[in-house]
């Protein structure tokens, strides 16, 4: 596959995720945070259930651009059903990935298609904001 038939691919994947997203929605009983990127306006909320160390279920609501909504849908379609430790280390690849460091490629699924945003500075909060809220749930989780 040419570079420019898999960068459209990626667009379409973002695109996909932005206008249809998974897991959009609110969990009752479960860990919620929202945070809200003030550079943009970007607002999004993630709640999680966590079951013998395993995320049994995740959902995000939010507003904001489609960079931020595709990731957010991207992050609950790939964490859902991981162990916290799975999820802490999809995490980290995700964000190394975003900040344009080395990643494990293979732990990661339809978020590859954000892989370029690292050269946008611009939109790298846009992107990152659902992957730091669930990345401060599962810290405070451990305490």
């Amino acid at each position: 596959m040419s570079f420019s038939n898999l960068k459209d691919l990626y667009k379409q994947v973002i695109m996909d995720h932005s206008k249809h997203p998974r897991n959009n929605g609110e969990l009752s009983d479960s860990y919620k945070l929202e945070m809200l990127n003030p550079s943009c306006g970007d607002k999004i909320t993630v709640s999680m259930k966590i079951e013998n160390n395993v995320i049994t279920d995740i959902k995000f609501t939010g507003t904001g651009c489609s960079i931020s909504l595709a990731s957010a849908s991207m992050l609950t379609e790939e964490l859902k059903g991981l162990s916290v430790q799975k999820a802490n280390e999809k995490i980290h690849d995700f964000l190394n990935m975003i900040m344009g460091t080395e990643f494990n490629e293979e732990n990661l699924e339809d978020s590859i298609a954000l892989q370029n945003i690292s050269q946008l500075p611009a939109r790298v909060k846009c992107a990152t904001l659902a992957w730091k809220i669930t990345e401060k749930i599962l810290e405070d989780n451990k305490k």
